[in-house]
């Protein structure tokens, strides 16, 4: 069975585990005095081999509030590891980032609460999602979990941050815990109609508006598949379709595959962010450029196929498919029909070459205010950073797997 063979793949083994182990024991021996605790996929056994970051969660009285945890929280965590390497990254609120023997540990602190739906920060309920899955899931589940989360890491719709808004972890725990396999969530999926689709574990404590809806059992207010874009659950809806019809090891391990093919005119928008930036807020960014593009293109005349973009928070690219970036520097203006007597009027007055057409519209010849793509897209692009733009017109393919995926398009486990 393909699942099995993929489970070999992804388990991890007994040297793995003692080594995360002694990892954390040595940083939990320098949190010493602090109520410190192991929270994430390791903690709760999910985690994919070879794969995993450390999450060790800092927790705090919650009188102190939320801007202790910004200021004074992260530098007194900071003075246990200032002979070690380390980076200040941030989510709601800073963390500490290790590395320790090539394995990335996040230092989180949190507010210390009674139960989830007291949460302050969004990291206050992450003891209550541990205790929860702990409590559900036997070990053939987290087996299942691992399948699914490797299922959604191969068809590019794994995570919860802005950059992918997809299925994060402990999504992918409840929808385990809910329908019990890893086969039986495909089931579902595969049959998931026009959302929203609600999956209950609890009754919601209130309305939810995303595509995906599914009540956070620790918060019943808080929808915990708020991340998850219309985009990705027709993704995820079709892949399990089409796997269930013929497994293969393809969805899990998708092949890169080369395509050579420059289909209209593509231009890649070549951005350098020269300030240090949250990832979550530059993706954030990201998305309404692409959005923008879109949308002032298309007002403006040109034919636009797709738009999309890949890159970090240092370097990224906007991709731009167009059925032609030249467009003509007249129009064809279409006006009111005949009996609208006000308007007629107007559309003669402000325009030249008027005529009459066989539908009884009014039409008249229009010069583009503008036309040249690259002066748009200068216009167009925009980040709150300080940033470099350069574009290029693709000529021929580099390689570089993004393009050739967006040269694609299909997924190598779909055709």
């Amino acid at each position: 069975m393909i699942e099995d063979e993929v489970l070999k793949i992804i388990k991890p083994e007994e040297a793995e585990k003692l080594r995360l182990e002694k990892i954390l024991g040595e940083v939990l021996e320098r949190l010493k005095g602090y109520e410190a605790e192991v929270e994430g996929s390791f903690r709760k056994g999910t985690w994919l081999k070879g794969d995993t970051d450390l999450d060790v969660f800092v927790f705090f009285p919650k009188e102190v509030g939320k801007d202790y945890l910004k200021e004074k929280a992260i530098k007194e965590i900071i003075s246990r590891f200032s002979d070690m390497k380390y980076t200040i990254a941030y989510a709601e609120h800073p963390y500490l980032m290790l590395y320790i023997d090539g394995i990335e540990v996040d230092i989180v602190p949190a507010l210390k609460i009674n139960s989830g739906s007291e949460a302050i920060t969004a990291a206050d309920r992450t003891p209550f999602h541990t205790k929860y899955v702990l409590e559900h899931l036997d070990e053939r589940g987290k087996d299942e979990v691992r399948l699914l989360k490797r299922f959604f890491k191969g068809i590019g719709a794994y995570g919860a941050e802005i950059k992918v808004q997809g299925f994060s972890g402990y999504v992918s725990e409840l929808l385990v815990i809910k329908y019990g396999s890893f086969r039986e969530v495909l089931e579902h999926a595969s049959k998931w109609v026009k959302p929203p689709i609600k999956i209950h574990l609890i009754e919601p404590a209130k309305d939810f508006t995303e595509p995906l809806q599914i009540p956070d059992p620790v918060d019943p207010k808080r929808n915990a598949a708020s991340a998850v874009s219309l985009e990705k659950v027709a993704l995820f809806s079709i892949a399990a379709r089409y796997y269930l019809r013929e497994p293969s090891v393809d969805y899990f391990f998708p092949k890169d595959l080369k395509y050579d093919k420059i289909k209209g005119d593509i231009i890649l928008a070549n951005v350098l962010i020269e300030e240090r930036v949250v990832e979550d807020i530059i993706w954030g960014q990201v998305w309404k450029n692409v959005e923008k593009i879109k949308n002032i293109l298309t007002s403006v005349g040109f034919k636009v196929i797709d738009v999309n973009a890949w890159g970090n928070e240092e370097r990224l690219t906007i991709a731009i498919q167009l059925e032609s970036k030249d467009i003509g520097k007249y129009y064809l203006n279409v006006g009111p029909y005949y009996y609208q007597q006000e308007s007629v009027d107007k559309f003669i007055k402000m325009n030249e070459n008027v005529w009459v057409g066989k539908d009884g519209r009014l039409y008249s010849v229009k010069e583009r205010k503008e036309y040249d793509v690259f002066e748009i897209l200068k216009r167009t692009i925009s980040f709150k950073y300080k940033f470099k733009l350069e574009f290029e017109t693709l000529k021929e393919v580099k390689d570089d797997p993004w393009l050739h995926r967006f040269l694609r398009k299909t997924p190598s486990w779909l055709k």
